[in-house]
């Protein structure tokens, strides 16, 4: 694979501006980060030429990969060779490029969900809500620990949060909260009931990640509350928002305030994940 420097980045920026949602996280780690940074390096095919366009393009955040290509039948016998010697902990991409990988992954399994966008809060849910919403604060390197307290009530995020050290997965809450996003979350007393946060934030558009409400503290409105507030204050300065979901019940919930699905996204784990 040829890796890529800085003098590649608007190359890399004018191949995924076509399809913004699914390249979200490609094109908020370039801001952040570029090209160069200790947190990210970049690839393409050893043979591209640079007055060409592309073949395809890898992108590896802290041993994330994200795989995009323009064509469809691109070499992706190649590329999940490279992958597997690479060894990243995930692999992902939009579903119908990701998918061409996985005949040749070595110990890996799919996880596809939803991709929907939002470019205006639902006004209805946002009147209900109101109230609520003026409790949500947004959190602070301060609240890094609550928040990893709170995740790991939630089986979801549990799981992942336990396979790592908790050194990583505090660094993991801080740079969406401090460098390339931003958290929200109520709190009950002292307590962190439920919080929302953003990734990959860019001059267009955010990623919303970890939706997470205390088992113990559901059935009061806050995941809505949280999302609403955030999602808010992210379309005063962009034009859309974007997120993930893997069941129809809360397809629902984002659905009602605002989210309309763009198609699938996939990601592939390592089998022991």
């Amino acid at each position: 694979m040829q890796k890529l420097d800085n003098r590649y980045l608007e190359t890399a920026f004018s191949y995924l501006s076509p399809e913004p949602e699914f390249n979200l996280f490609f094109i908020g780690d370039l801001e952040t980060y570029g090209m160069e940074h200790d947190c990210v390096s970049c690839y393409t095919d050893d043979d591209w030429k640079t007055d060409t366009v592309f073949p395809y393009f890898i992108l590896n955040y802290r041993g994330n990969v994200l795989i995009y290509s323009r064509d469809e039948d691109y070499d992706a016998k190649k590329v999940a060779q490279y992958l597997n010697e690479m060894d990243p902990d995930n692999i992902s991409g939009k579903d119908n490029i990701v998918a061409k990988l996985v005949p040749y992954l070595k110990g890996r399994k799919c996880k596809p969900t939803y991709l929907a966008k939002m470019n205006q809060v639902g006004e209805k849910e946002k009147n209900q809500y109101s109230s609520l919403m003026k409790q949500v604060q947004r959190l602070t390197e301060n609240d890094i620990l609550a928040a990893y307290d709170l995740y790991l009530t939630i089986d979801e995020f549990a799981y992942t949060y336990r396979r790592k050290r908790k050194e990583e997965c505090l660094e993991d809450i801080r740079q969406n909260i401090c460098v390339n996003g931003r958290a929200y979350g109520i709190f009950e007393g002292d307590v962190l009931a439920a919080i929302v946060q953003t990734s990959a934030e860019n001059k267009r558009s955010a990623m919303v990640v970890g939706v997470a409400v205390r088992p113990e503290m559901r059935g009061k409105g806050y995941a809505k509350a949280v999302m609403l507030k955030l999602c808010q204050d992210c379309l005063e300065k962009m034009e859309f928002s974007c997120l993930f979901y893997d069941n129809s019940r809360a397809g629902r919930i984002y659905h009602s305030i605002g989210f309309k699905d763009m198609g699938m996204y996939t990601m592939i784990r390592k089998a022991e994940a």
